[in-house]
């Protein structure tokens, strides 16, 4: 017996909806298994907005800086790299000469990158004497009311250009050139931490020293969003090399969590390695070495190449890639690494005989960073260009990370439209949501078809039959 027409249509009807599903169902598949892993998204935003931010930032904001990326893997090694650890360096120098050393001071502003605008708009890099509390989480700006000028033997001074002298830091002061004008990214406010009541040992003839100061500061970068503690420096100094080492502390913070805030151990590194140290004076004023010193990094890669590549001692590089700064401290290949070269530091042997810094804050100039697109303070990207994220999970604070995208504006909701450079106008804009992918659009279809066949097949077995004429 032959089936009804209604029924054959309804037959020919379900057949069509099921290959339709099975169509999308075959896309689906194909698309999961080809897709790339999708590099993990910054989320931005903090849970709070900055309660009280350095006043007054930049009006026109710092909409150029460098691509930072490096191009091309090391391919030169300094045939001579000064080491972490001078080769003769006493524990404590007590010979027939030596004098005993109870107010020296120490001054060091570290470099230019911690003390300029940074590369998320109205946020600067800058100390703080003593440590500041923590936050409890990440993606949180210091307000005004935490931070301090002086605490114990620690101080924060920065140079008066028109009284051409070291004055009492302010808060107002952080966002500020020595002149008073606003900060632009790679301009710097002259700011240095001064650690005074140091002890220890002096032995000029025999040209040995070591002096221990106690206290704490904390640099601060993104106005609080980074930022990691130092403690007790100590200078050793043998046969004219020295190094100065401290404790160094605070938090890091997630690549796909911003409000993760991971505590990081008290790590003893070597801030800076000394040549040429003098002892013959009321102290010395010497750059620390930078020039042709290779470290290895677990994220990025050091540029080796060209004029004036270097970096910071490996011990303290390996601890700011805990933090997520390790790209402040040592060559990558853009524009601002001759910021990142640490500033004179001055050690003066007795309080009441102060040693001037030499040369003078402004005599390194600063390069300010123009005609290139800010990166951002997170990077969104992996692999090699962008930066793989370090083993211990902590997402760099990027100093040119090539990535486009930048966080949205701090307070603003995690929801919020995507925040993006728009390389071609210079400027930060929003966009629209991006269109749905080619998979998206087809799988989308062929279930939206195969659902309206299932509907006419139903709609025809619910359709009386057409009585047969008598």
């Amino acid at each position: 017996m032959l089936p009804s027409p209604r029924r054959a249509l309804a037959a020919v009807l379900a057949v069509l909806a099921l290959t339709a599903f099975a169509v999308g169902l075959a896309t689906m598949g194909a698309g999961t298994a080809s897709a790339e892993p999708a590099a993990p998204e910054s989320t931005g935003a903090p849970t709070d907005p900055p309660t009280d931010p350095p006043t007054d930032g930049p009006t026109d904001g710092p909409s150029d800086t460098p691509s930072d990326t490096p191009s091309d893997t090391p391919t030169d090694t300094p045939t001579d790299t000064p080491t972490d650890t001078p080769t003769a360096t006493p524990s404590d120098p007590a010979g027939e000469g030596a004098e005993k050393v109870d107010s020296a001071v120490l001054r060091w502003g570290l470099n230019i990158e911690s003390n300029t605008a940074a590369y998320n708009p109205g946020t600067y890099n800058f100390p703080v004497a003593g440590r500041i509390p923590n936050p409890g989480r990440g993606g949180v700006q210091l307000p005004a009311a935490q931070w301090r000028q002086k605490v114990g033997d620690v101080a924060v001074e920065k140079w008066n250009a028109s009284a051409k002298a070291w004055r009492p830091a302010t808060w107002k002061g952080l966002s500020e050139d020595s002149s008073g004008k606003k900060l632009r990214i790679g301009t710097s406010s002259e700011h240095q931490l001064v650690f005074s009541g140091g002890t220890g040992t002096l032995d000029r003839e025999a040209g040995t020293a070591r002096i221990a100061w106690d206290g704490d500061a904390t640099v601060v970068y993104y106005s609080g969003i980074s930022f990691f503690y130092l403690s007790d420096p100590v200078l050793t100094v043998a046969n004219g090399r020295g190094t100065i080492t401290a404790t160094l502390g605070g938090f890091g913070s997630s690549q796909a969590d911003m409000s993760q805030w991971i505590p990081l151990p008290e790590t003893e590194v070597t801030m800076a390695t000394l040549s040429g140290v003098s002892l013959t004076g009321d102290g010395f004023t010497v750059s620390p070495d930078f020039r042709g010193v290779a470290v290895e990094v677990a994220s990025g890669t050091q540029k080796r190449t060209g004029e004036g590549w270097g970096a910071f001692p490996q011990s303290w590089v390996s601890f700011m890639e805990k933090v997520g700064t390790a790209s402040f401290w040592y060559t990558s290949g853009g524009a601002a690494d001759p910021n990142k070269v640490p500033l004179p530091l001055t050690v003066s042997f007795a309080a009441d005989r102060v040693v001037a810094p030499t040369p003078a804050p402004q005599s390194q100039a600063p390069v300010e960073v123009e005609n290139s697109a800010p990166p951002p303070p997170v990077t969104t990207t992996t692999g090699t260009d962008a930066g793989t994220p370090v083993a211990s999970g902590v997402q760099p604070f990027a100093a040119g990370a090539p990535a486009a995208a930048v966080p949205p504006v701090l307070g603003a909701p995690l929801a919020a439209p995507e925040l993006v450079l728009d390389r071609t106008a210079g400027q930060v804009r929003l966009l629209p949501t991006a269109a749905p992918a080619d998979d998206d659009v087809r799988r989308s279809w062929t279930w939206w078809g195969g659902g309206a066949i299932l509907l006419l097949a139903a709609a025809a077995l619910l359709v009386p039959p057409v009585p047969a004429r008598p």
